[in-house]
């Protein structure tokens, strides 16, 4: 229980509650369709995290690392999804500066604490189907030291750029919810203002902590 409880507090670190150069040259577009199953997405997504450093002490490696891992994430439909009629009634520029930070969000704080938490645990792949909506990647997640583990399935949808991650899920309960849970929380306590106020304090932390500079 405590593993999973590690795990699901990973998972979030890919929402607001803790909270683009080529391959060098090659659009996203091209990165994604290079990999062209919903496991070697997965597999590619997660090395390609493993594969950052951080503090980062090469720009331009990383720089080439952050796009290969967003090519696989179909975020824009996930913030969307999750924040739901809010997204309906928001501005055209608030719903810009939302993906804007969502997206700066991802680079600079998850894929740091992702980078962090994958170390020590090895990854297998123990299942996979279509459903109705795409491809379901089921892996486990292992601490083998202490003979734990946690199940984490991954949501693909195949878009004309390839198959990209449009959801995870642990313990039954989709990051996609998680963060409708969070976001409705924060705009209804301090409106769609407060919730890009938040996300930007977390980013200016978060690039600072990333160039190894002194909180």
């Amino acid at each position: 229980m405590i593993f999973k409880y590690i795990v699901s507090s990973f998972l979030r670190l890919l929402g607001i509650g803790v909270f683009c150069v080529s391959m060098l040259f090659a659009p996203a577009a091209i990165i994604s369709a290079e990999v062209d199953s919903p496991k070697a997405v997965v597999e590619t997504f997660l090395e390609t995290l493993r594969a950052m450093e951080f503090p980062v002490s090469n720009s331009a490696r990383h720089a080439q690392l952050v796009k290969k891992a967003n090519a696989f994430l179909d975020l824009d439909a996930m913030g969307q999804k999750a924040l739901r009629d809010h997204w309906e009634q928001a501005s055209v520029e608030d719903r810009r500066d939302f993906l804007a930070l969502l997206w700066q969000q991802i680079e600079n704080r998850a894929y740091r604490k992702s980078h962090d938490f994958l170390g020590n645990l090895k990854v297998t792949y123990p299942e996979s189907h279509e459903d109705s909506t795409g491809f379901v990647i089921k892996t486990v997640v292992r601490q083998e030291e202490k003979v734990l583990d946690a199940e984490v399935i991954y949501h693909l949808r195949q878009k004309e750029e390839g198959w990209k991650i449009d959801d995870v899920i642990l313990d039954d309960v989709s990051l996609i919810e998680d963060l409708k849970y969070q976001f409705d929380k924060i705009i209804r306590d301090s409106s769609f203002s407060g919730l890009l106020k938040r996300m930007q304090e977390r980013l200016d932390t978060a690039e600072k902590e990333n160039q190894g500079g002194d909180l």
